[in-house]
């Protein structure tokens, strides 16, 4: 189980963190979300070029296609809407905390 403490200071607000860590964030995005598209695409394009045209007789695509497919495939098995899930966890959190809130006996500050 995670350390609250830890788990607080992960999910603080972007207004709350200092410049270094905002900084930090920034860069690792720009360097991890082109990483692993690239990480994804590859595996997409080798899995297709070793299974599909055996298989049914396919041709086999490049890194930009299966890219092209990946984003296909999110928009149609996720309705391209790729952020819902987590703002409706977070919802979910915020309504248990609030029913926290409301139990008898419960801690108030």
């Amino acid at each position: 189980m995670m350390d609250p403490e830890r788990n607080e200071k992960w999910h603080r607000r972007w207004s709350e963190r200092s410049v270094g860590a905002k900084v930090r964030l920034i860069v690792a995005g720009i360097v991890m979300v082109p990483a692993f598209l690239a990480l994804f695409g590859a595996v997409t394009m080798g899995l297709w070029n070793w299974l599909m045209p055996t298989i049914f007789k396919l041709p086999e695509i490049g890194f930009w296609q299966a890219i092209g497919l990946l984003l296909l495939s999110q928009i149609f098995f996720k309705g391209g809407r790729a952020g819902r899930a987590g703002r409706a966890q977070w919802r979910r959190a915020k309504l248990r905390d609030r029913m926290r809130e409301d139990e008898p006996g419960a801690k108030t500050e």
